[in-house]
């Protein structure tokens, strides 16, 4: 977590109540939600400005945009449903560091591996549950090798928002 101002055993708390802290919801409203928030007001504005209405023919040019916006609308609510709803997914397994030495994957569920880049930076990716997932600094720093881990994903899976020793 970036925000320095957020206490982190009150997130820890609310993570092991099974919901998302409001500090993690930026987790779930990232990038992709708000480029389709603008998308849907554009295409709302461009419904209004549509010319055409007079003549009769302005519906045939309506009818594809109005299917984008619908698209981009459930996709939206989806995510707002996410926060209503608030429940996590986690995933708790022994964990184990590839780069101390190679593991054999069943023994260990929860695998983490750190490669350098050409420019010398750590690239850390963490495997678990068949998934396999990049992780910055911050959260690699979180697990506690050669013990068991719990990680906290958002309500789709697919972002780990939280690391908690077992």
């Amino acid at each position: 977590m970036s925000d320095k101002n957020v206490d982190q055993a009150e997130v820890d708390r609310f993570n092991r109540e099974g919901r998302l802290h409001p500090s993690q919801w930026r987790n779930v409203l990232e990038f992709y939600f708000w480029f389709a928030v603008v998308l849907f007001v554009a295409g709302f504005y461009a419904l209004v400005r549509m010319p055409g209405y007079q003549q009769g023919y302005g519906y045939v040019f309506a009818v594809p945009v109005i299917v984008i916006m619908l698209v981009l609308l459930v996709f939206c609510v989806r995510r707002l449903l996410f926060l209503r709803k608030g429940t996590i997914t986690t995933f708790t397994g022994f964990t184990h560091d590839a780069a101390l030495s190679r593991p054999l994957p069943k023994n260990y569920p929860i695998l983490l591996y750190t490669i350098k880049s050409q420019g010398g930076n750590p690239m850390h990716t963490v495997a678990f549950n068949g998934l396999r997932r990049q992780i910055d600094h911050d959260v690699h720093a979180k697990f506690r090798p050669e013990h068991e881990n719990t990680i906290y994903l958002t309500p789709n899976g697919k972002v780990i928002v939280n690391v908690i020793p077992s």
